[in-house]
């Protein structure tokens, strides 16, 4: 099958969400804290399978070495190593492009560098004196020397060299992609050496000690290159132990401007955006020239954008480079800025910005990400062709990344939208259980593609890949969806029996689980596979459930007499509901079992034997997939009694995690009702514009919103621009009485304060010859207005 077919079935999956909407909306949460600079949040596990350990180490005393790479012996062998994530100051005179970055890195001057080069060299030696412990997956380093160069870790004991430098003040944090062979991952590992960085300014320690001078290129004197490696004196008068209890600091000195500082980067640390917002905020006020004041003004752009208030951060990170021009922070403000514009989605300005930034600064930490997050605006733009490539360039360079999973994903998806589906199903299939979440993401993308595809082979593919899927991962939570994917692809392969015994194996062994779910849609083509018999279908549910209740499995006992409801014509299912409700108490049901309930009973206009389902359910299961289903029902039961701020806060919960492409426009009109009962007119008018433009938007609502629009447009005075949308309706929706009857009264009632009498007459005349809305009593109503205007 082609292009348009993938792209129907991806648009009308429910199975996650289309990544095409959750990269141009829900991007922001996906991937808001994957990139901290300071705090490193997003915890992807490595495998430290690629690592391979060299123990008894010994360092050859050569002269190829310096701070951060060494001469080592193994057995019989040499090799140079490089330490990952540092950068110690250089000692090679020549490399003068080198010596100017670290010189600005840490704000001293060139001249400085070499002897804080050499001093890093000698605290290194001093380390491995001993035996010591090299990991390396050997990836080349670079160098001139005669040996090759390798990246790697050096361990003395448990002490990592890396983290011992820079807590000296002797290594700046330094672009790396790997993750550490003990399972921390890249952002844990800068998370743990900007720490300690910040200790090391705090004491003033090697390069952050400033000397008189340190500004100037010719001021500062050489210094013996013997200098004994110690702790640098304090220049403030005021020592911050590593340990220390910053509220006992804050006690003695409140009034002391570093401490106040520390107090306030401490609320960045603990990710308390909003407190530390306000704390920098009152800093700044209190010591307006601080000295560190362009890493304040920092933090609270940072802070801001944190608390998604993104264009509010660009301005600020804007303001920031203006004022800050050759600030240490440069680089970084120059990665978060389009960051913000990025989950702004302001596609096309970040889209250079992260360009520019992955060629500025190609060693830094997050040059990887830059690049691909350029990729995924590309895909926000719909450039799938340029996309594709980037991101397999960024694979083919950066293969062990934390976010290689996500751009296999992405990759697939943007080969899908082309038309290229053996390419996408290709990169889908590169993502192995290792990934994660990733790893399911890319089976539901994979199964799109099958589904595209249609051929029977495509299908017999399919069910093997979610087989496979369910015997690696018996615990995963997805078991119960890969077993209908699995399923669902047998029965298209014609396959029906192996499809049946799937099923009832599945619900069988996991069905008394009520805190999974996926059963619904399962047992529900469980009733399709029976084709002409549906009464066999009915006697093995009640068999399994005479069995599950023999067993005392009440959980599993619930979901088999809900699905025999389920079968029974709509016109029956509230008696049985009812007699279901007295049999099993809530403790035993599941979400999809509540939120049938809860659906059911409020849809029959019983909300209060419906409510309180939906409540339990939003209690007791607060991460389902039925939770935006609860949110939806009662931000529409609270906006029928007009309490419209809670039915906006439902609504906006309710947005925000659907999954169900219908149930999403529900949930937007019933955002927009509230918009217009908060008087907010005109964002409700453009919520209502969603309902209608939108071709999965139930039909029935369709003519609701347009009355919705016309309301808000005449309550701020745009009575003229009110009357289309209540002509499209009687126009349009002739199946929707109620709906017609209000639209052609409310024209008419337009007309009439436009003074325009002969259309508000023709209007009401023809309302009347419209005899299938006889009965309704907006048709006295209009009857009385003719006789007011006198026809």
């Amino acid at each position: 099958m082609n292009k348009a077919i993938y792209n129907k079935i991806a648009e009308s999956s429910q199975v996650g969400r289309s990544l095409r909407l959750s990269r141009a909306a829900g991007l922001r949460r996906r991937l808001r804290i994957a990139a901290l600079i300071m705090m490193g949040v997003l915890g992807v596990s490595a495998s430290a399978k690629d690592w391979e350990k060299l123990e008894k180490c010994r360092l050859i005393m050569s002269e190829y070495r310096d701070g951060d790479s060494f001469h080592v012996k193994h057995g019989m062998d040499e090799f140079i190593f490089r330490l990952y994530y540092v950068d110690a100051p250089e000692t090679d005179s020549e490399l003068k492009d080198r010596i100017d970055e670290q010189a600005q890195y840490f704000d001293v001057s060139p001249i400085r560098i070499h002897k804080l080069g050499k001093t890093a060299e000698q605290l290194a030696a001093k380390k491995m004196q001993s035996d010591f412990t090299v990991y390396t997956k050997w990836e080349d380093a670079g160098g001139q020397s005669r040996l090759p160069r390798y990246f790697g870790v050096v361990l003395i004991g448990k002490e990592d060299l890396a983290e011992t430098l820079v807590s000296s003040g002797l290594a700046r944090v330094y672009g790396a992609s790997s993750d550490m062979p003990d399972g921390r991952n890249v952002n844990t590992m800068f998370d743990q050496l900007r720490k300690l960085e910040a200790r090391a300014k705090q004491k003033r320690l090697g390069a952050w000690e400033k000397r008189k001078g340190d500004a100037k290129d010719t001021a500062a004197a050489p210094a013996s290159e013997e200098e004994p490696v110690t702790d640098a004196a304090e220049t403030t008068g005021l020592v911050v132990e590593e340990e220390a209890d910053y509220a006992v600091i804050v006690l003695k000195w409140p009034n002391v401007p570093t401490v106040a500082f520390l107090r306030a980067e401490a609320f960045v640390n603990l990710e308390r955006f909003e407190e530390a917002e306000a704390e920098l905020q009152l800093l700044l006020k209190k010591y307006p020239e601080h000295d560190q004041k362009p890493r304040i003004e920092f933090y609270i752009a940072l802070s801001i954008a944190m608390q998604e208030r993104f264009p509010e951060a660009v301005e600020r990170f804007q303001t920031w480079l203006a004022d800050h021009p050759h600030d240490i922070l440069k680089s970084e403000t120059e990665y978060w800025m389009p960051i913000a514009m990025f989950y702004d989605s302001r596609y096309e300005e970040a889209l250079p910005r992260l360009e520019k930034y992955a060629v500025d600064y190609p060693m830094a930490a997050y040059a990887p990400e830059a690049k691909y997050r350029a990729a995924l605006c590309r895909y926000a733009v719909e450039d799938y062709k340029a996309c594709a490539l980037d991101l397999g360039a960024w694979l083919e360079k950066y293969p062990e990344h934390f976010f290689r999973w996500e751009a296999l994903v992405t990759r697939g998806d943007s080969l899908a939208a082309m038309g290229e589906l053996e390419l996408a199903k290709t990169n889908y299939l590169r993502v192995t259980k290792d990934a994660g979440a990733f790893h399911y993401l890319a089976l539901t993308q994979l199964a799109k593609v099958y589904k595209a595809l249609g051929t029977e082979q495509d299908f017999r593919d399919m069910a093997a890949v979610f087989a496979r899927f369910i015997q690696e991962n018996p615990e995963s939570d997805h078991v119960v969806d890969a077993a209908y994917q699995a399923g669902w692809a047998l029965r298209q392969a014609n396959r029906t029996e192996e499809a049946r015994r799937l099923y009832w194996n599945v619900v069988e062994r996991f069905g008394n689980n009520n805190r999974w779910e996926g059963f619904q849609p399962i047992l529900e083509d469980l009733g399709k596979l029976y084709g002409d018999q549906p009464d066999l279908y009915l006697q093995d549910l009640r068999a399994k459930y005479a069995a599950a209740l023999q067993e005392r499995r009440l959980t599993l006992a619930s979901r088999l007499a809900l699905a025999e409801i389920e079968a029974a014509p709509a016109a029956t299912q509230k008696a049985a509901a009812l007699e279901f409700a007295k049999r099993y108490k809530g403790d035993y049901l599941g979400a999809e079992a509540l939120a049938f309930l809860g659906d059911l009973f409020v849809r029959d206009a019983d909300a209060d034997r419906g409510l309180p389902y939906l409540q339990t359910l939003l209690q007791q299961f607060p991460q389902s997939s039925f939770a935006p289903l609860a949110h939806t029902r009662l931000a529409e039961q609270a906006a029928a009694k007009r309490n419209y701020t809670n039915a906006l806060a439902y609504a906006d919960v309710a947005i925000e995690n659907m999954g169900d492409p219908q149930l999403m426009m529900e949930a937007v009109f019933v955002r927009a009702k509230s918009l217009e009962g908060l008087q907010r007119y005109a964002e409700a008018v453009e919520a209502y514009q969603q309902v209608i433009a939108n071709r999965i938007s139930p039909r029935a609502l369709k003519p609701e919103a347009m009355l919705g629009v016309a309301a808000s447009l005449e309550a701020q005075g745009k009575v003229k621009e009110a009357i289309p949308y209540y002509q499209r309706i009687y126009v349009m929706y002739q199946a929707y009485a109620p709906a017609v009857a209000k639209a052609y009264l409310k024209s008419g009632e337009a007309f009439e304060k436009l003074n325009d009498r002969p259309s508000a007459v023709n209007t009401y005349k023809e309302m009347l010859e419209t005899k299938s809305l006889s009965g309704l009593p907006e048709m006295a109503m209009a009857r009385e207005r003719l006789a007011r205007l006198g026809s």
